[in-house]
Protein backbone atom coordinates (compact mmCIF):
# COMPACT_ATOMS: atom_id res chain seq x y z
CA UNK A 1 0.00 0.00 0.00
CA UNK A 2 2.71 2.19 0.62
CA UNK A 3 4.68 1.97 -2.23
CA UNK A 4 1.18 2.35 -4.64
CA UNK A 5 0.86 6.17 -2.67
CA UNK A 6 4.42 6.93 -3.58
CA UNK A 7 3.48 6.41 -7.11
CA UNK A 8 0.46 7.76 -6.90
CA UNK A 9 1.84 10.69 -5.07
CA UNK A 10 4.85 11.25 -8.20
CA UNK A 11 2.39 11.13 -10.68
CA UNK A 12 -0.07 13.82 -9.02
CA UNK A 13 3.15 16.20 -8.16
CA UNK A 14 4.03 15.58 -11.55
CA UNK A 15 0.94 16.26 -13.60
CA UNK A 16 0.46 19.51 -11.12
CA UNK A 17 4.42 20.63 -12.02
CA UNK A 18 3.82 20.21 -15.58
CA UNK A 19 0.48 21.28 -16.06
CA UNK A 20 1.83 24.97 -16.66
CA UNK A 21 4.44 23.68 -18.73
CA UNK A 22 1.94 22.12 -20.82
CA UNK A 23 -0.48 25.29 -21.23
CA UNK A 24 2.17 27.54 -21.93
CA UNK A 25 3.37 25.46 -24.90
CA UNK A 26 -0.25 25.31 -26.11
CA UNK A 27 0.33 29.23 -26.37
CA UNK A 28 3.52 29.29 -28.27
CA UNK A 29 1.88 26.53 -30.76
CA UNK A 30 -0.86 29.53 -31.37
CA UNK A 31 -0.86 30.82 -35.00
CA UNK A 32 0.15 33.97 -33.51
CA UNK A 33 3.32 33.01 -32.00
CA UNK A 34 4.06 29.08 -33.84
CA UNK A 35 6.03 30.82 -36.41
CA UNK A 36 7.99 33.25 -34.79
CA UNK A 37 12.02 32.14 -34.36
CA UNK A 38 11.97 32.06 -31.08
CA UNK A 39 8.86 29.73 -30.32
CA UNK A 40 11.31 26.35 -31.15
CA UNK A 41 13.37 27.54 -28.43
CA UNK A 42 10.76 28.07 -25.36
CA UNK A 43 8.70 24.72 -26.22
CA UNK A 44 12.12 22.65 -26.09
CA UNK A 45 12.59 24.37 -22.57
CA UNK A 46 9.16 23.78 -21.42
CA UNK A 47 9.83 20.09 -22.56
CA UNK A 48 13.14 19.62 -20.46
CA UNK A 49 11.79 21.83 -17.25
CA UNK A 50 9.10 18.75 -17.30
CA UNK A 51 11.27 16.12 -17.86
CA UNK A 52 13.45 17.56 -15.62
CA UNK A 53 10.84 17.38 -12.81
CA UNK A 54 10.02 13.87 -13.69
CA UNK A 55 13.44 12.65 -13.08
CA UNK A 56 14.03 14.77 -9.65
CA UNK A 57 11.03 13.29 -8.43
CA UNK A 58 11.98 9.35 -9.47
CA UNK A 59 15.55 9.92 -7.73
CA UNK A 60 13.76 11.10 -4.75
CA UNK A 61 12.35 8.30 -4.29
CA UNK A 62 14.85 6.21 -5.02
CA UNK A 63 16.92 7.49 -2.64
CA UNK A 64 14.31 7.63 -0.15
CA UNK A 65 15.96 5.18 2.45
CA UNK A 66 18.99 7.31 2.17
CA UNK A 67 17.02 10.63 2.70
CA UNK A 68 14.62 9.99 4.79
CA UNK A 69 14.28 8.45 8.30
CA UNK A 70 11.37 6.41 7.83
CA UNK A 71 11.31 3.05 9.88
CA UNK A 72 10.00 1.03 7.15
CA UNK A 73 10.89 -2.06 5.83
CA UNK A 74 13.43 -2.08 2.82
CA UNK A 75 10.57 -4.20 0.28
CA UNK A 76 7.81 -1.69 1.03
CA UNK A 77 9.47 1.43 0.83
CA UNK A 78 9.34 3.89 -2.32
CA UNK A 79 12.66 2.82 -3.38
CA UNK A 80 10.48 -0.38 -4.74
CA UNK A 81 8.29 1.60 -7.17
CA UNK A 82 7.89 1.18 -10.71
CA UNK A 83 9.63 3.97 -11.45
CA UNK A 84 12.49 3.57 -9.01
CA UNK A 85 13.42 -0.19 -10.04
CA UNK A 86 12.74 1.68 -14.07
CA UNK A 87 15.78 4.39 -12.74
CA UNK A 88 17.77 1.01 -11.09
CA UNK A 89 17.85 -0.62 -14.57
CA UNK A 90 18.46 2.19 -16.57
CA UNK A 91 21.49 3.05 -14.06
CA UNK A 92 23.36 -0.18 -13.10
CA UNK A 93 22.60 -2.15 -16.22
CA UNK A 94 22.62 0.65 -19.32
CA UNK A 95 25.74 0.91 -21.30
CA UNK A 96 27.51 4.13 -20.01
CA UNK A 97 27.24 6.19 -22.67
CA UNK A 98 23.21 5.81 -22.15
CA UNK A 99 22.74 6.94 -18.79
CA UNK A 100 23.63 10.30 -18.51
CA UNK A 101 19.45 10.22 -19.97
CA UNK A 102 18.48 9.50 -17.03
CA UNK A 103 20.14 12.06 -14.85
CA UNK A 104 18.51 14.72 -14.08
CA UNK A 105 21.29 17.04 -14.31
CA UNK A 106 21.63 16.44 -17.87
CA UNK A 107 18.45 18.25 -18.37
CA UNK A 108 19.22 20.96 -16.34
CA UNK A 109 22.54 21.81 -17.71
CA UNK A 110 20.79 21.44 -21.42
CA UNK A 111 18.43 24.85 -20.33
CA UNK A 112 21.22 27.02 -18.82
CA UNK A 113 23.27 26.66 -22.08
CA UNK A 114 20.12 26.64 -24.56
CA UNK A 115 18.97 30.20 -22.60
CA UNK A 116 22.64 31.35 -22.74
CA UNK A 117 22.23 30.76 -26.51
CA UNK A 118 19.26 32.03 -27.15
CA UNK A 119 20.48 35.53 -25.33
CA UNK A 120 23.18 35.76 -27.96
CA UNK A 121 21.16 35.01 -30.77
CA UNK A 122 18.22 37.60 -29.78
CA UNK A 123 21.31 40.20 -29.45
CA UNK A 124 22.46 39.27 -32.86
CA UNK A 125 19.54 39.06 -34.25
CA UNK A 126 17.97 42.62 -33.24
CA UNK A 127 21.53 43.94 -33.48
CA UNK A 128 20.78 43.31 -37.38
CA UNK A 129 17.85 44.43 -37.50
CA UNK A 130 18.37 47.34 -35.85
CA UNK A 131 21.64 48.02 -38.58
CA UNK A 132 19.35 47.53 -41.07
CA UNK A 133 16.25 49.67 -39.47
CA UNK A 134 14.06 46.57 -40.09
CA UNK A 135 13.45 42.79 -39.03
CA UNK A 136 15.35 40.74 -41.68
CA UNK A 137 13.15 38.86 -44.00
CA UNK A 138 13.70 34.73 -44.64
CA UNK A 139 12.77 32.84 -47.79
CA UNK A 140 11.32 29.64 -46.58
CA UNK A 141 10.69 27.93 -43.25
CA UNK A 142 14.14 25.75 -43.73
CA UNK A 143 15.86 28.89 -43.64
CA UNK A 144 14.33 29.93 -40.98
CA UNK A 145 14.93 27.91 -38.29
CA UNK A 146 18.06 26.45 -39.67
CA UNK A 147 20.27 27.99 -36.97
CA UNK A 148 17.54 27.44 -34.09
CA UNK A 149 17.51 23.57 -34.70
CA UNK A 150 21.46 23.69 -34.88
CA UNK A 151 21.51 25.64 -31.38
CA UNK A 152 19.25 23.58 -29.46
CA UNK A 153 21.33 20.29 -30.93
CA UNK A 154 24.35 21.69 -29.89
CA UNK A 155 23.28 23.13 -26.59
CA UNK A 156 22.36 19.36 -25.64
CA UNK A 157 25.48 17.68 -27.09
CA UNK A 158 27.33 20.20 -24.27
CA UNK A 159 24.94 19.32 -21.25
CA UNK A 160 25.40 15.49 -22.35
CA UNK A 161 28.95 15.71 -22.58
CA UNK A 162 29.51 17.75 -19.29
CA UNK A 163 27.16 15.00 -17.56
CA UNK A 164 28.82 12.14 -19.11
CA UNK A 165 32.61 13.16 -18.60
CA UNK A 166 31.10 14.07 -14.65
CA UNK A 167 29.59 10.39 -14.04
CA UNK A 168 32.24 8.34 -15.80
CA UNK A 169 35.60 9.65 -16.06
CA UNK A 170 37.19 8.37 -13.00
CA UNK A 171 35.99 6.46 -10.00
CA UNK A 172 37.77 3.57 -7.93
CA UNK A 173 37.93 -0.18 -8.77
CA UNK A 174 36.39 -1.21 -5.82
CA UNK A 175 36.32 -0.93 -1.69
CA UNK A 176 39.52 0.48 -0.25
CA UNK A 177 39.66 -2.20 2.04
CA UNK A 178 42.28 -0.29 4.06
CA UNK A 179 40.31 3.03 4.69
CA UNK A 180 37.27 0.30 5.78
CA UNK A 181 39.48 -1.30 8.62
CA UNK A 182 40.66 2.43 9.87
CA UNK A 183 36.81 3.27 9.66
CA UNK A 184 36.41 0.34 11.99
CA UNK A 185 39.19 0.84 14.20
CA UNK A 186 38.26 4.49 14.88
CA UNK A 187 34.88 3.73 15.47
CA UNK A 188 35.98 1.16 18.23
CA UNK A 189 37.32 3.64 19.95
CA UNK A 190 36.12 6.87 19.92
CA UNK A 191 32.44 6.27 18.52
CA UNK A 192 30.99 3.44 20.32
CA UNK A 193 27.94 4.39 20.39
CA UNK A 194 27.74 4.60 16.80
CA UNK A 195 29.07 0.79 16.38
CA UNK A 196 25.13 -0.21 15.89
CA UNK A 197 24.56 1.23 12.06
CA UNK A 198 27.08 -0.91 11.15
CA UNK A 199 26.21 -4.04 12.93
CA UNK A 200 22.32 -3.95 11.97
CA UNK A 201 23.20 -4.07 8.99
CA UNK A 202 24.49 -7.45 8.98
CA UNK A 203 21.72 -9.32 11.12
CA UNK A 204 20.79 -11.17 8.39
CA UNK A 205 24.58 -12.54 8.06
CA UNK A 206 25.43 -14.07 11.59
CA UNK A 207 28.76 -15.09 10.92
CA UNK A 208 29.56 -12.03 9.87
CA UNK A 209 27.90 -10.20 12.70
CA UNK A 210 29.54 -12.90 15.11
CA UNK A 211 32.84 -11.98 13.56
CA UNK A 212 32.51 -8.15 13.58
CA UNK A 213 31.31 -8.13 17.82
CA UNK A 214 33.48 -10.05 18.49
CA UNK A 215 36.92 -8.03 17.41
CA UNK A 216 34.76 -5.01 18.67
CA UNK A 217 34.50 -6.75 22.44
CA UNK A 218 38.15 -7.14 22.19
CA UNK A 219 39.37 -3.59 20.86
CA UNK A 220 36.86 -2.31 23.75
CA UNK A 221 37.73 -4.36 26.62
CA UNK A 222 41.48 -4.88 25.73
CA UNK A 223 42.07 -1.60 24.57
CA UNK A 224 43.88 -2.95 21.66
CA UNK A 225 44.60 -0.99 18.96
CA UNK A 226 44.48 -3.22 15.55
CA UNK A 227 45.39 -6.68 17.12
CA UNK A 228 43.43 -10.02 15.98
CA UNK A 229 45.20 -12.98 16.95
CA UNK A 230 44.94 -16.20 14.89
CA UNK A 231 42.65 -18.25 17.35
CA UNK A 232 39.97 -15.85 17.71
CA UNK A 233 36.47 -16.48 15.72
CA UNK A 234 37.55 -14.69 12.53
CA UNK A 235 40.65 -13.61 10.99
CA UNK A 236 41.88 -10.19 10.02
CA UNK A 237 41.56 -10.96 6.51
CA UNK A 238 38.22 -12.23 7.09
CA UNK A 239 36.97 -9.10 9.62
CA UNK A 240 38.64 -7.18 6.64
CA UNK A 241 36.69 -8.81 3.72
CA UNK A 242 33.22 -8.42 5.55
CA UNK A 243 34.24 -4.33 6.11
CA UNK A 244 34.93 -3.73 2.93
CA UNK A 245 31.56 -5.54 1.80
CA UNK A 246 29.52 -3.32 3.82
CA UNK A 247 31.22 -0.12 3.58
CA UNK A 248 30.74 -0.90 0.18
CA UNK A 249 26.86 -0.73 0.49
CA UNK A 250 25.15 3.16 -0.28
CA UNK A 251 22.72 2.52 2.31
CA UNK A 252 21.05 4.88 4.98
CA UNK A 253 23.14 3.32 7.99
CA UNK A 254 26.17 2.66 6.37
CA UNK A 255 26.20 6.36 4.66
CA UNK A 256 24.90 8.55 8.21
CA UNK A 257 28.10 6.15 9.96
CA UNK A 258 30.44 7.50 7.13
CA UNK A 259 29.09 11.02 7.35
CA UNK A 260 29.68 10.66 11.59
CA UNK A 261 33.10 9.00 10.92
CA UNK A 262 34.31 12.19 8.66
CA UNK A 263 32.91 14.46 10.94
CA UNK A 264 34.39 13.24 13.76
CA UNK A 265 38.10 13.03 12.03
CA UNK A 266 37.93 16.40 10.36
CA UNK A 267 34.83 18.32 11.55
CA UNK A 268 33.66 18.85 8.02
CA UNK A 269 30.23 17.34 6.85
CA UNK A 270 30.05 15.61 3.75
CA UNK A 271 27.22 15.20 1.84
CA UNK A 272 25.23 11.51 0.52
CA UNK A 273 26.23 12.34 -3.15
CA UNK A 274 29.99 12.88 -2.09
CA UNK A 275 29.88 9.90 -0.17
CA UNK A 276 28.31 7.70 -3.13
CA UNK A 277 31.34 9.19 -5.64
CA UNK A 278 33.95 9.12 -3.41
CA UNK A 279 33.34 5.31 -1.95
CA UNK A 280 30.84 3.45 -3.55
CA UNK A 281 30.86 4.36 -7.11
CA UNK A 282 32.58 1.54 -9.21
CA UNK A 283 31.72 2.16 -12.96
CA UNK A 284 33.26 4.29 -15.05
CA UNK A 285 35.54 5.01 -18.19
CA UNK A 286 39.04 5.04 -16.49
CA UNK A 287 38.58 2.78 -12.51
CA UNK A 288 41.47 3.68 -11.07
CA UNK A 289 42.95 1.67 -7.95
CA UNK A 290 41.50 3.06 -4.41
CA UNK A 291 44.25 3.98 -2.73
CA UNK A 292 45.42 6.92 -6.19
CA UNK A 293 41.62 7.47 -6.71
CA UNK A 294 40.90 8.64 -2.91
CA UNK A 295 44.90 9.94 -3.01
CA UNK A 296 43.47 12.82 -5.90
CA UNK A 297 40.15 13.17 -5.40
CA UNK A 298 40.18 16.38 -4.04
CA UNK A 299 42.26 17.15 -6.81
CA UNK A 300 39.49 15.41 -9.53
CA UNK A 301 36.19 16.31 -7.72
CA UNK A 302 36.44 19.37 -5.59
CA UNK A 303 34.17 21.58 -6.20
CA UNK A 304 36.00 24.72 -4.77
CA UNK A 305 39.07 26.86 -6.54
CA UNK A 306 42.56 25.65 -5.81
CA UNK A 307 45.53 23.60 -7.53
CA UNK A 308 42.37 20.81 -9.03
CA UNK A 309 40.64 21.08 -12.36
CA UNK A 310 39.55 24.28 -12.16
CA UNK A 311 43.52 25.40 -12.45
CA UNK A 312 43.76 23.36 -15.42
CA UNK A 313 40.53 25.48 -17.15
CA UNK A 314 42.03 28.21 -16.38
Amino acid sequence: MFVVSCTVIVLLLFTLGSSGNGLCMLVFLRKKFRHRIITPYFIVLLLTDSIYLLLHLIKLIYYSQTLFNLNIHPEKSCSNTVFARAYRHATQTWPQPLVPFVHSETYIRFSLILMCIISVHRTTFMTRSLKRLAMPTTHNYIQKYKWTFIFIILAFFLAYIFEFVGLTLFCSKSNNRDISYEWFIYMSKYMKNSTYLLTNTMVDQPNSLKCVNYVLESLQKRNQSSIIHKNDICTKEQLINILSHYFDKHQRPIVNLIQKILFHQTGHSISRNEIRRKFHFHECLFPQEPSFFHRYYNFMYRRSFGFNRHTLVI
